[in-house]
């Protein structure tokens, strides 16, 4: 196809966020499809795709043409915010750019809409093309409001700035009103000889891509497809034209089109991304940056070789010889000042007490990151590879990722931004994705179909890491059959699959922070984040790192904060001094917790998976927990790595080395390629590749580029052949590795995490109850995890206080060997209220009653909300223990304590005319009111906790069935760990959920005391008590459990998968029916209504089956009475519920 002479100059692209379906790959390939040479990208105030187009238009032998449209106000014209198109001509026009869109970002008009004022438009136009389209600019819309000579005065004051850079763009795409401002535009340039050029204003690529379009518009405006009354701002014509179809539209003005080829080879902007950029780092007056780098890592391994910390398996001149090798090769790749920084910025960290991790990632391979601070581990103890972190052979930026405490980490970049400038220092953007799920209930949503309905689709999806909407057609037959057979479910799949994927929303990375030599709107532009009003570059990390800006890791760790919380505690209560870096790596305690598989809230190891992995490996060194992180991966447990690795550490299996040279390699492994430094080492050993070398053999494999590594692969049997190998041997073991390699983890990150892992289980070993008051601090918000972590903590033996005004803080705490609840995990208070609460209970003590609270706190910031949710929580129980009456009275006393407040006050202003300040809250009468039942209480109690605390719904009924019962729920998850052998079982559980599972079998979440657990009921079995599974019903359910063996898809080995069946679900009254042929009522109190009330059983639930007993106690003495077989009752849920509301009658228990 011949080359055309028309350039699209106006496209969008699905990172204009709001207005665009264009995917870039498509764009690019589509545009060469149709014979255009070049092609600009020009998505509104953003350069979000700027490199991922160039890059792309590259590949694709298409010129890219770096551009934008900006919204641009006037303060002198009433029209309000316009548009107007920037096209780069080269690196100066870029800048200008960069610096006008960065401009804009920080200002917004009161619709959020940002925009740059025109006059810096104008100061910032050298090496720029400017765009007026005579529609949407300030002359098109002066055009439409019929200002003509207005119109023509802004026409000449851009051509007074921009000269012969400044266009006027006429679209034909069929608008109202477009054809009137054409004309007016067309005349006017005419007559001034102002250049014109034809614009497609391109928002979708293909003229179906409309509907789709439309839809990804209402997503973000908010509005239904179909409802007529919303703004309507793009046509059916704005799809990607072919420059024929242009041709036709422009036919009578040839030279339009002519202008886009034009200007097209007047934009010769390219990226350069050939060199790295690093801030200038601070150093001593007559040293340079690489002299001082090298003395100070010197004078460190100095000072560490003479103290205590150091590996005595090694000599001084062992340390001495990697250092300077790392020193060299850090040096000769021009890095020490990407070292200094990051070695300052986690110093000043820590001399601020703000926790920092050991490391992670390849960087704990380093001596030099060792010695300057940077990392926790010595790479020599642990045999860390350097060359795993930076290649001399292959040039690339280092990248050290650091962990902070989570609440802290703000304040290091905050330090960063100060030391280096804030303009030179943001954090880098991310783009959210329509993944399926999303994409179908936004589907969905913008087609004005119910909630219900699409909401209902979406849970079909299965929640699996990377599940699109094809790979759910397979893997859910549920979805595709309610796709083949409703089409309410087609069209919402069906416009699903056009918009999935796209971009949908713009947020900010984890911990990514650049730090630029000049402000980064000099490399790209800024974005300031709407949620935090965060500065973020606005080219995400890969393409912040391609134009040779250095981006560092500033990683927010969960875990460090709850050391930090825990060490704190211990300090204060104990007053000893515990140095958590300093802890024995060797502790008995600490292992044989692990050994037991008590490892929930231990970072990294307190999945059930990895529980069970460790009940099996059972570690007992240092080195063990380094594998068991690099262990518990897909690829290592799918391939069976693990299982040898398990049998040959406990002699089950013969270790196989391969060759006798590698034995010292494969050793601590038990012959398992575990590590990717194993592969590097191996590959040196057997075939003389340097590390430099073994490295970039280790990539190609684990990333499978099969061209190098067919080339590697002769390289590798040539050189073990020059050492002696058999070939076939050499090949043998290439393909061993090429195997292994794919699951083969980094050593550095896993002994860097191992190092963390073994911290929070010493932690949990020897101060377990100040540990797990850290653990539940640090989820305050999440009540599902406080309610799996106190299940935990019961188990530990280890009391949880309920929540108390007068004892509890915000965050929980540990006490006198208990853990005291706190109150920022209660739902509906605030921790302004709470700090009120604990300010007003510490300067005049302890609260006495509920209106003495409600007089000595500020009431709008502990307001009726917040008073509400401490009462449900059991708050005040110590003060008054009918939480009905609580409630009852609450806005009584509310309002008599703020009037108590009001008088007070006027006593204090009446001092000067001698009145007497009221200083005492008496206490407010409450209204009478009886105490909610039990399950009244506890439903309030879970409503404010998420869970039930102070007791259990079925607290009563278990002790009635406690004899035919198996187990509590959480005992499935010990059964999982401890691969036990299948067994029946018998549970009781209250219904807290049910919902579908797959093939039409349904998932049926039931509760205890102990936790939860999900079952899975075979259809039949649901179709015959789907009636009795209403939320908060008791169940007793009967099957078997325990690991089975299944054949694996393969069909040549066997898995071993935990499994629960279940055979039989009764009712509560089935149950107690069934199993209660004999009940003992315990009588302590109110003793001489005990004949009275059980006459008054006997007649209301005689006669029955079950026979009575009495465990009657008084003034010390104890009597057991059988009551006559002709008074045996029917026993019911109901039946409990009577007999507990007797006086008399303190408990229900089956008689053993």
């Amino acid at each position: 196809m011949s080359e055309s002479r028309f350039v699209h100059l106006n496209v969008h692209s699905e990172y204009a966020i709001t207005d665009s379906t264009i995917r870039i790959p498509q764009l690019v390939e589509t545009v060469r499809a149709m014979g255009m040479s070049a092609v600009a990208l020009t998505d509104t105030n953003n350069l979000f795709a700027a490199l991922k187009f160039y890059q792309a238009a590259k590949k694709a032998k298409v010129k890219p043409i770096i551009g934008a449209d900006i919204t641009v106000l006037d303060p002198a014209l009433d029209i309000g915010t316009f548009e107007v198109t920037l096209l780069c001509q080269n690196r100066i026009g870029y800048l200008n750019l960069s610096r006008i869109i960065s401009q804009a970002q920080r200002h917004s008009d009161d619709r959020g809409q940002v925009y740059v004022e025109k006059a810096f438009l104008q100061s910032h136009s050298e090496g720029l093309i400017l765009l007026a389209d005579s529609m949407v600019s300030d002359l098109g819309c002066l055009i439409q409001q019929r200002q003509l000579e207005a119109a023509l005065e802004i026409m000449l004051d851009w051509r007074s700035v921009w000269g012969d850079r400044f266009y006027v763009a006429i679209s034909k795409i069929e608008r109202s009103g477009e054809s009137a401002c054409h004309d007016a535009a067309l005349y006017m340039a005419a007559h001034q000889n102002i250049p014109l050029v034809a614009s497609g204003r391109c928002r979708f690529l293909q003229p179906e891509d409309f509907e789709a379009h439309e839809a990804r518009v209402c997503i973000n405006s908010g509005h239904i497809v179909a409802d007529r009354n919303r703004p309507h701002h793009y046509t059916e014509q704005q799809y990607l034209k072919t420059p024929e179809q242009m041709a036709q539209l422009f036919a009578k003005f040839p030279c339009l089109l002519e202008n886009t080829y034009y200007i097209a080879q007047r934009c010769n902007f390219d990226f350069d991304g050939e060199e790295y950029y690093l801030p200038d780092f601070p150093i001593p007056e007559g040293e340079t940056i690489d002299s001082y780098f090298a003395r100070l890592c010197r004078s460190q391994l100095a000072e560490f070789l003479l103290s205590d910390r150091r590996d005595p398996n090694y000599s001084d001149e062992d340390y001495k010889e990697r250092l300077e090798l790392e020193i060299k090769v850090i040096l000769d790749m021009g890095f020490p000042g990407y070292f200094l920084i990051v070695s300052d910025f986690i110093r000043w960290s820590k001399d601020n007490k703000i926790p920092v991790g050991p490391g992670r990632g390849s960087g704990a391979g380093s001596l030099v990151a060792y010695m300057l601070k940077i990392t926790a581990l010595d790479p020599l103890t642990y045999e860390l590879l350097f060359e795993r972190f930076l290649n001399p052979e292959r040039i690339s930026m280092p990248d050290f990722d650091v962990d902070f405490c989570m609440d802290r980490r703000d304040e290091v970049i905050a330090y960063v931004a100060d030391k280096y400038g804030h303009e030179k220092v943001s954090q880098i953007i991310t783009f959210g994705s329509m993944n399926a799920k999303a994409v179908v209930r936004d589907a969905g949503r913008v087609l004005g179909y119910p909630y219900p309905v699409t909401d209902g689709i979406a849970k079909l999806i299965p929640n699996d890491l990377g599940m699109t909407l094809s790979k759910a057609m397979t893997a859910a037959p549920d979805l595709a059959a309610l796709y083949e057979d409703d089409d309410e479910a087609r069209e919402i799949i069906d416009l699903s699959y056009k918009l999935e994927g796209l971009k949908r929303n713009v947020g900010k990375h984890a911990g990514g922070v650049v730090i630029a030599p000049s402000a980064i709107s000099d490399f790209c532009p800024i974005y300031i984040e709407q949620q935090s009003q965060s500065v973020v570059s606005q080219f995400d990390k890969d393409d912040v790192e391609s134009i040779g800006l250095v981006k560092f890791d500033f990683l927010g760790l969960r875990t460090l904060t709850i050391i930090d919380w825990a060490v704190q505690a211990i300090v204060a209560e104990t007053g000893k001094q515990l140095d958590i870096e300093k802890i024995p790596l060797d502790d008995a305690k600490t292992f044989r917790l692990m050994r037991t598989g008590n490892t929930t809230s231990v970072f990294q190891l307190e999945s059930p998976g990895m529980q069970s992995l460790i009940g099996r490996l059972k570690p007992g060194t240092f080195e063990d927990i380094i594998a068991l992180v690099a262990l518990y991966r897909p690829g290592p447990l799918d391939s069976g790595m693990a299982d040898t690795y398990v049998k040959c550490k406990h002699g089950q299996e013969t270790p196989n080395y391969m060759h006798e040279d590698l034995t010292e390699i494969l050793e601590p492994t038990y012959g398992v390629i575990l590590y990717q430094e194993q592969v590097m080492q191996i590959a040196q050993v057997l075939a003389g590749f340097t590390l430099g070398g073994a490295d970039i053999l280790r990539k190609a494999m684990g990333k499978k580029i099969v061209e190098v590594m067919e080339q590697q692969k002769q390289v590798f049997i040539d050189g073990a052949v020059a050492r002696g190998v058999d070939e076939a041997l050499a090949a043998h073991i290439f393909s061993q590795i090429e195997t292994f390699a794919g699951y083969g983890f980094n050593k550095s990150h896993s002994a860097a995490y191992a190092l963390v892992a073994y911290q929070t289980a010493y932690l949990k070993a020897h101060y377990p109850v100040h540990f797990m008051a850290a653990v539940l601090s640090a989820d305050l918000n999440n009540t599902d995890k406080i309610a799996k972590q106190l299940y935990d903590i019961r188990a530990m033996g280890i009391h949880v206080n309920q929540p108390d005004v007068n004892r509890s803080f915000y965050r929980f705490k540990a006490i006198n060997g208990a853990i005291q609840y706190g109150l920022g995990a209660i739902k509906g208070v605030g921790e302004g209220a709470i700090e009120d609460i604990v300010q007003a209970r510490e300067n005049e003590g302890d609260f006495t009653s509920f209106s003495d609270l409600c007089g000595r706190v500020n009431l709008s910031k502990v307001n009726k909300r917040s008073l509400e949710a401490l009462i449900k929580a059991g708050a005040f129980d110590q003060l008054h223990d009918n939480r009905s009456q609580l409630l009852a009275g609450m806005e009584q006393v509310i309002k008599a304590s703020e009037q108590q407040n009001k008088d007070k006050q006027a006593g204090q202003f009446d001092l000067f005319g001698g009145g007497q300040a009221n200083t005492t809250y008496s206490d407010i009468k409450l209204p009478a009111a009886q105490k909610e039942a039990s399950l009244k209480r506890l439903l309030a109690e879970k409503s404010v906790l998420g869970f039930f605390l102070s007791g259990h719904p079925m607290d009563d009924i278990r002790e009635c069935l406690q004899h035919v019962l198996s187990f509590p729920l959480d005992h499935f998850h010990q059964m999982k760990i401890n691969s036990e052998k299948p067994r029946g079982f018998r549970v009781l559980g209250m219904v807290a959920g049910v919902r579908p599972g797959f093939n039409q079998k349904m998932k049926l979440l039931l509760n205890d005391h102990s936790g939860d657990f999900d079952f899975t009921l075979p259809p039949q079995l649901y179709a015959e008590c789907e009636e009795q599974l209403k939320q908060h019903a008791v169940v007793m359910v009967s099957g078997e459990a325990g690991l089975k063996t299944f054949k694996n898809r393969q069909g040549d080995g066997d898995n071993e998968v935990f499994v629960v069946s279940v055979n039989e679900l009764l009712t509560l009254d089935q149950a107690l029916a069934m199993y209660c042929n004999h009940i003992c009522l315990v009588s302590y109190k109110n003793s001489h209504r005990l004949i009275d009330d059980l006459t008054d059983l006997c007649g209301q639930f005689g006669p029955g089956k079950t026979r009575l007993y009495v465990h009657y106690r008084h003034q010390g003495k104890q009597t057991n009475l059988e009551i006559g077989e002709q008074f045996s009752v029917r026993v019911n849920q109901q039946f409990i519920q009577q007999a507990l509301s007797a006086p008399s009658i303190q408990k229900v228990l089956a008689k053993k």
